[in-house]
C-alpha cells in the first residue's frame, strides 16, 4: 500500500505536466501560427519560471528551434529528466512543437513530502489506536471480572 499511494502521487503529477504542456502548446499555437515570435519567447520563459522545469523549447513543424528558454540550467545536471513533448496543431496539420524538459526529483519534492507526511499521521493514528484498544480491553476485562458482593441470606 506505500509504494501504491506513492506512485498514485507520481502519476497525479505526471498528469499535472502533461496538462500544462497541453495548455501551453494551445497557447503557443496562436503564437506561431501569427508568427508573433516575442509572444512565444515570453511563453516559453514563464514555463521555464515553474522549478521544475528544467528547459522549454518550441519547435516549427520541420524541427527547427523558433525559441528556447533564456535561461537554460544545465539538463546534464539533471539526474531524471524527463521530456514532454506536445504537438501544435490547427485541427488538421501539425503546425509546431512544444518540448518541456522536466527535472523529475523537483516535480516530485512535493509529493514525496506530502506522501512521508501522510504516512507518518497513518503510524501514529494506528498507535494510538492500539492503545486505545488495550486500554478498552483492559476495562472491560476488569467490569466481566468484577467481584460482586455476597448475597445475604
Amino acid at each position: 500500500m506505500h509504494t501504491t499511494s506513492l506512485q498514485e502521487f507520481q502519476a497525479h503529477s505526471h498528469n499535472l505536466v502533461s496538462l500544462t504542456a497541453e495548455q501551453a502548446a494551445s497557447e503557443a499555437h496562436y503564437w506561431l501560427e501569427t508568427d508573433q515570435v516575442v509572444n512565444l519567447q515570453e511563453l516559453v520563459n514563464n514555463l521555464q519560471q515553474q522549478p521544475f522545469v528544467a528547459s522549454a523549447q518550441v519547435q516549427n513543424r520541420y524541427g527547427q528551434n523558433v525559441v528556447e528558454s533564456t535561461s537554460l540550467s544545465d539538463t546534464d545536471e539533471v539526474q531524471q529528466a524527463l521530456t514532454v513533448v506536445k504537438e501544435i496543431t490547427n485541427e488538421t496539420q501539425v503546425i509546431g512543437y512544444l518540448t518541456l524538459t522536466i527535472d523529475e526529483t523537483l516535480l516530485l519534492q512535493g509529493p514525496v513530502k506530502t506522501h512521508a507526511y501522510l504516512t507518518f499521521y497513518g503510524q501514529f493514528l494506528l498507535f494510538f489506536a492500539i492503545i486505545a484498544g488495550v486500554f478498552i480491553a483492559i476495562t472491560f476485562n476488569r467490569w466481566r471480572y468484577r467481584r460482586l458482593p455476597m448475597p445475604t441470606k
